[in-house]
């Protein structure tokens, strides 16, 4: 095994500079990748310390970006994770649309954070093209953001290679895309047009934007806990009335404590949504634990949205929890238990 340059308190001196100042965090078993990312920076910038390159990131701004852009894995491709772009055409974007028409608004706004080289708000655009009946008649702002600088000038030029593109379709190559060289493709200019790119630091101030859909998928990942959590709070609160959030699944964020959040279960995925106001539900008790752990199996079964609610019990026999769940799922629900001869002791109705 390679031995180490830096002691084990200079790295982890290192990495909470990291956290601290960029929100990126690097446990210690990947303080090799981190070492080995900042060994060429050190060179370049003809710092022989750790210590060297945290004086002059504060003042030299090409050095921290170049640490910015050698530290975070910008690795993307159009459609990725098709399912949650299978969600975006046939539930959410027909949703907004029909939404959008009855209130007579006619403003899309999406916002990619962490968006890489551009893939995915291309990604996002396309589907959103693929349903609107007419793009002249909405104010569409479509977003990318990202904390490399590189990266944010490669999304710019809007072109893209052959393993970036390896899951896009032939009608949709033809539509969007023109020849840039070998393997290599580049967006038209009429939909290049239809989005902007920018940098920023999801730690720091943010423009006072709000937006109907926000993507952020294997962003996340870098922060720590504390830090993930502030960041789905701030993600939320930028979210208008009724508006999705999608992450990916391995983010683990809590939304538990937060009023107004509700997971929404689609396509056996999971995507957020806000509240645009108080909602209508449907608390079910059981006669018996059993009753109710079956009942558990056939919404996870069957991907219903649900909340478990506590509730007081005499006895040990008695369910401890029961199940909040949208009315507008009550008659398929309270048929799928039927069906399952499920006992069900009352079911209250809330609205919240």
């Amino acid at each position: 095994m390679a031995l180490s340059r830096f002691s084990g308190k200079e790295i982890e001196d290192f990495c909470s500079f990291l956290s601290r100042e960029y929100g990126l965090s690097f446990p210690p078993a990947r303080y090799s990748f981190v070492e080995n990312r900042i060994e060429p920076l050190m060179a370049d910038f003809s710092c022989r310390t750790l210590s060297d390159i945290i004086l002059r990131a504060r003042r030299d701004l090409k050095l921290r970006m170049d640490l910015l852009n050698n530290l975070t894995t910008n690795e993307t491709w159009f459609f990725r994770h098709p399912e949650h772009f299978a969600i975006l055409r046939r539930n959410v974007l027909p949703e907004l649309l029909a939404r959008k028409k009855k209130t007579g608004d006619n403003r899309i706004s999406i916002w990619s954070a962490g968006c890489s080289a551009g893939a995915e708000l291309f990604s996002i655009l396309f589907a959103l093209l693929d349903v609107l009946p007419d793009t002249e008649k909405f104010n569409l702002q479509l977003v990318g953001s990202d904390i490399s600088s590189e990266i944010v000038k490669s999304a710019r030029q809007c072109t893209f290679n052959s393993h970036q593109m390896r899951l896009i379709d032939q009608r949709t190559m033809t539509r969007f895309f023109t020849v840039a060289g070998h393997e290599r493709w580049c967006v038209k200019p009429e939909y290049a047009k239809m989005v902007e790119f920018e940098v920023l630091n999801l730690l720091n101030s943010w423009p006072a934007r709000s937006y109907d859909i926000i993507f952020c998928r294997n962003t996340m990942i870098y922060f720590d806990s504390d830090n993930k959590q502030r960041l789905t709070e701030r993600f939320f609160e930028a979210l208008n009335a009724d508006g999705y959030f999608f992450t990916s699944a391995n983010e683990m964020i809590h939304v538990e404590n937060l009023a107004g959040i509700r997971k929404v279960f689609l396509e056996n995925e999971i995507i957020y949504q806000k509240s645009g106001g108080r909602r209508e539900y449907c608390i079910f008790h059981f006669v018996t634990p059993a009753d109710l752990l079956r009942a558990l199996n056939i919404l996870k079964n069957n991907g219903f949205d649900y909340q478990l609610e506590k509730i007081q019990s005499e006895n040990q026999l008695e369910p401890t929890r029961s199940i909040c769940i949208n009315r507008s799922d009550m008659p398929n629900i309270q048929e799928l238990f039927n069906l399952s001869s499920i006992k069900i002791l009352n079911i209250e109705n809330l609205s919240r």
